[in-house]
């Protein structure tokens, strides 16, 4: 035995117990080999007053900052989302890989999961959405380009979530329908299912941090989303008093809060009588199959403790190859108001 081929064996000895090993890289791919430093995968672009206006020290920023720290603690005191969770240069490009929406992160988050992705949901693209929605490289965003049409995992999301709710509740043929996105991140569904769905009435959404309120506020104003409109936190209870809605969507967002703040907001949609709610969870421990928080905590008996049962829970794709290599399998889960 060489000593070359003696030291590889001994080194992966020692790897293998911390999950790593040694590999040619003629057999890895290019995306494999090189790390994105890049703020944005494509050379994105910016609107004239972005810069200007997409900052830390603008006042209506600092302004909501102000009204939120004043508001119920249950609901704003972060498990993930701290004041450093968000760098200053986020807040500009929003749409980059960032706490907003990890795009290159992750085994799956490559060209050939996009590409499996894209492909997947042409085969189940009845409404056409993928004719109707179109992505650009604006704020940061990472691009690929696949069997000639631009990608990204707002996009790929957002058509799998809306062809989930049209399933199930059937939102592509219904009229006058609301709905309320809890924490809503920077509006990037509000944006999707407004644009694909024209039986929308209104599209609310809301959120406990501050700087995505502000954030998602330009973006669906940049996209010209009227039907869109974001409520600060301290004013949701009376936006859902005078507009009833009749779907509650939290994608990735109830994992990434305390207990306390998922009771609080299991509490104020049942108050409102919201029939039925729409949950993503972060895949943690695993797939994303059960309702827990970054902290590990089942939130699904907090759900239940304020009328909310589980209708039915699926995978992302329901193709078990797609499920396995797509990019970012999770599951979706439906709930409805037991006593509505």
């Amino acid at each position: 035995m060489s000593v070359k081929r003696w030291i590889k064996i001994c080194l992966n000895h020692v790897l293998r117990r911390y999950g790593g090993e040694i590999v040619p890289t003629e057999i890895l791919y290019e995306w494999q080999r090189v790390r994105v430093n890049k703020p944005c995968w494509n050379n994105c672009t910016l609107p004239d007053d972005a810069a200007r206006y997409l900052k830390p020290d603008n006042p209506k920023l600092i302004e909501l900052q102000q009204r939120y720290r004043a508001f119920d603690s249950d609901v704003t005191t972060p498990l993930v989302w701290t004041d450093r969770h968000v760098r200053p240069e986020d807040i500009t490009y929003f749409r980059g890989d960032n706490a907003w929406v990890w795009q290159v992160r992750g085994k799956n988050s490559n060209v050939l999961g996009y590409a499996l992705s894209l492909y997947y949901l042409k085969s189940i693209d009845r409404l056409r959405l993928l004719d109707k929605l179109v992505e650009d490289n604006s704020f940061g965003n990472f691009t690929f380009t696949v069997a000639g049409r631009q990608v990204s995992r707002d996009l790929l999301d957002s058509i799998a979530e809306i062809y989930f709710l049209d399933q199930h509740l059937g939102v592509g043929s219904r009229a006058g329908f609301r709905v309320l996105d809890v924490g809503a991140g920077y509006g990037r569904l509000a944006h999707r299912m407004v644009s694909a769905l024209p039986g929308i009435e209104r599209f609310f959404c809301t959120d406990a941090v501050a700087v995505s309120t502000f954030v998602s506020d330009y973006y669906l104003r940049f996209r010209g989303v009227e039907k869109a409109l974001v409520i600060p936190l301290d004013e949701i209870d009376n936006t859902l008093r005078d507009h009833p809605v009749d779907l509650a969507i939290n994608i990735h967002s109830f994992s990434e809060c305390r207990t306390q703040a998922i009771k609080w907001w299991a509490r104020l949609l049942s108050k409102h009588r919201v029939k039925n709610l729409m949950v993503v969870p972060n895949a943690v421990g695993g797939t994303g199959e059960r309702l827990l928080t970054r902290g590990g905590h089942d939130f699904l008996p907090l759900l239940e403790r304020y009328g909310y049962r589980t209708v039915l829970k699926e995978p992302k794709f329901i193709d078990p190859v797609v499920q396995k290599y797509g990019l970012e399998p999770s599951w979706h889960h439906l709930l409805e108001l037991r006593t509505y």
